[in-house]
């Protein structure tokens, strides 16, 4: 199996479950740009440029890639220098992006470790799942709830489940227009050129989508 397994798709998709899921079952290290970007806003003191990019991923927009790359590629090197291999979940957003790890990681003699993933849904799928999307305030697990009658107390633990900022409807409506399925169709179109591109329907359940993955890593 490759080293560097990088996860795409759509807000809502289920990359990042399928991700940890993976890096669980096979040892890899997860990396998710969300839970790094996340960590910061417990942060006491912040940079200028850090509320700034925090701010804007508030109101439904994307940190800017400079700033993505000073996060992720530090926490890359560090998984290297370990020789650890790692699952890469939500890092690629752009196309810009994805030329700049590729780059990274020639840099790093990675370039053929690396195999893309895309977990596919449609869009309207996408705003469907994040609407209803909550979060355990204690235990930080992330559930759906039904949008008609939401539960409010979080089955795992019995914490209070709240959205995220980042999950308003008015917000989810921004995410797609900036990460849904044609905004990521030129990053998958690069990979599919690059030949390290598979695709699995991410409308499955969980299980049958992690079966779908593992054959086409395996």
């Amino acid at each position: 199996m490759k080293k560097i397994i990088i996860f795409l798709g759509v807000p809502g998709s289920g990359k990042g479950t399928q991700a940890k899921n993976l890096a669980r079952k096979y040892y890899y290290s997860h990396l998710s740009t969300g839970d790094l970007l996340r960590a910061l806003e417990k942060k006491s003191k912040l940079s200028a440029e850090e509320k700034l990019n925090l701010e804007n991923i508030r109101n439904g927009q994307l940190a800017s890639d400079e700033f993505i790359y000073k996060l992720a590629f530090s926490a890359l090197e560090s998984l290297f220098k370990k020789g650890e291999g790692v699952v890469l979940d939500g890092a690629v957003r752009n196309l810009a992006q994805a030329k700049e790890y590729q780059k990274f990681f020639e840099s790093k003699g990675k370039i053929n470790d690396v195999l893309a993933i895309e977990v596919a849904i449609p869009d309207k799928e996408s705003f469907k799942r994040l609407a209803g999307r909550r979060m355990c305030s204690q235990c930080g697990e992330i559930l759906t709830v039904n949008l008609k009658n939401p539960e409010t107390v979080c089955s795992k633990c019995g914490g209070k489940l709240e959205m995220r900022a980042d999950d308003a409807p008015e917000v989810v409506m921004k995410r797609i227009d900036v990460q849904g399925n044609r905004a990521i169709a030129p990053i998958l179109e690069y990979y599919r050129k690059l030949g390290i591109l598979h695709t699995v329907d991410g409308t499955k359940s969980i299980a049958d989508v992690f079966k779908l993955i593992e054959k086409k890593l395996l």
